[in-house]
């Protein structure tokens, strides 16, 4: 069995990092439920004063949902610790050029608001599709068919509008039952495969993990904490997903740390392409 990440890293952990990255659930957390270590291991951090961020495809709660969450499951996190994909959206405003079109938005994006706290104007009315100049997936709970529904009609008729997806996720383990959820990912891609059959190609832009965007903000907002420029291969991305945490921490150049307490099995793991291989493997944090 591979020994824990907070071994790793009393033993040399220090002096190999200059800051982690941790993603959420399947790692920190199983639904509200904290994971062997973590609790342990953010307290060590913390006494340290060790830097590190909690990244996480939950675009579903902001910041202060998210740390009340996990501390309503003993894991002593304040909201300044949580980085989001939902952050990510004041970044696409600048590069879109966006000037307050209405834009449509599945699901939910937190309260407050990721949207909001970007000055992005959104509402979740099909009856406004109509009007709207683009569509973001939130995620969460919410009236899927007449959303998802409204959302393959506007695409039949603007199919080069923006499709925004926030969190690029397929699934997770829900915070609402023992089982997995189904992500906003998912629902785009779906969306996306039924137009393709109605003749029509969409492509999805996604800003979660795996994707650079989520990468290149929370670049900045670490050199922004440190004061200085810092090498990716210094800061470790500990995560339980291939798809999402692993493969995005190769593509940035991050060092990639796999534990096995979510989604991913042993097995799964040894079969994983380069792109989705860890740098290193641990049984948990």
């Amino acid at each position: 069995m591979p020994e824990t990440f907070t071994s790793f890293f009393l033993r040399c952990g220090r002096e190999r990092f200059d800051a982690i990255l941790f993603d959420i659930d399947g790692t920190l957390s199983s639904g509200v439920c904290p994971l062997p270590g973590a609790r342990e291991l953010l307290l060590l951090l913390e006494a340290e004063h060790f830097p590190y961020i909690l990244l996480t495809n939950d675009s579903c709660n902001s910041h202060e949902e998210k740390a009340a969450i996990l501390r309503g499951g003993n894991i002593p996190v304040t909201a300044e610790r949580i980085y989001s994909c939902g952050d990510v959206l004041k970044y696409w405003k600048k590069e879109s050029r966006y000037n307050g079109e209405l834009l449509f938005q599945c699901g939910k994006l937190g309260n407050p608001s990721y949207a909001v706290q970007a000055d992005i104007n959104v509402t979740t009315d099909p009856a406004r599709l109509p009007e709207c100049k683009g569509v973001i997936f939130g995620e969460g709970a919410y009236n899927w068919q007449p959303a998802l529904e409204g959302v393959f009609n506007y695409f039949l008729a603007n199919p080069q509008a923006p499709l925004i997806v926030v969190n690029p996720d397929s699934y997770w383990p829900s915070c609402t039952h023992s089982g997995m959820g189904i992500g906003s990912g998912a629902q785009a891609r779906f969306i996306c495969a039924v137009l393709k059959d109605a003749g029509i190609i969409v492509e999805p832009l996604y800003i979660g993990k795996p994707y650079p965007p989520i990468y290149q903000g929370i670049m900045a907002e670490l050199e922004e904490l440190l004061g200085k420029k810092i090498l990716p291969e210094r800061i470790a991305m500990v995560g339980d997903s291939l798809a999402s945490d692993i493969k995005g921490a190769n593509a940035n150049k991050l060092c990639s740390c796999l534990v096995l307490s979510g989604i991913t099995t042993p097995e799964l793991a040894a079969q994983a392409s380069e792109e989705r291989r860890p740098e290193m493997i641990f049984s948990g944090v």
